[in-house]
């Protein structure tokens, strides 16, 4: 029985040898995790930037649909120009989010898809029409989120939203002129 007692205690001795060993091991191992990245933008803020952007995807989207699509040379003119502004306004959107670590994707919601499926089922001049009238539905949906950009206190927010009203000004009044 001396010899049992005996082969556990180095039995026990054994294990607490190798014990700490392993336990300085495994806490080497452990990975240090990632810093969190903070953000300094509230609310309002970010509900403006997560809103904006399927808008301006869907402006853009339509625009390039109708560069390919549109019959009369005006539409295919003023959706050259519209795509232009819309993606040159998506991607400054995209640096602005980025400055405050908002992810932000670059496409319509399920909504702004549905109006590019059924618009891509339209020819000739009943696509013309079709997509004035999208434009017009969206331009209005980003016109509402953009007027409360324009009321931020975040400077460069603010100065994003007034910019782009009057560029959605410009596209209407274009739009206007073309008597369509």
């Amino acid at each position: 029985m001396k010899r049992f007692y005996r082969a556990l205690a180095f039995a026990a001795l054994a294990v607490a040898a190798v014990l700490p060993a392993t336990a300085v091991d495994v806490e080497d191992a452990t990975p240090t995790p990632a810093p969190i990245l903070s953000t300094e933008i509230g609310g309002r803020d970010l509900g403006f930037l997560m809103g904006a952007a399927p808008q301006i995807a869907l402006l853009a989207g339509l625009a390039d649909l109708a560069k390919s699509r549109a019959v009369t040379p005006e539409v295919q003119s003023e959706a050259a120009t519209v795509s232009k502004e819309q993606t040159a306004a998506a991607a400054q959107l995209k640096d602005l989010a980025a400055r405050d670590h908002v992810s932000l994707g670059g496409d319509p919601d399920d909504q702004g898809g549905k109006v590019l499926a059924d618009l891509r089922k339209l020819d000739g001049v009943k696509f013309d029409k079709a997509f004035l009238d999208a434009q017009a539905d969206a331009q209005d949906a980003l016109e509402t989120t953009l007027n409360g950009g324009a009321t931020s206190s975040d400077q460069s927010i603010k100065t994003f939203a007034t910019a782009n009203l009057q560029t959605l000004k410009e596209e209407r009044d274009r739009v206007r002129k073309l008597g369509l």
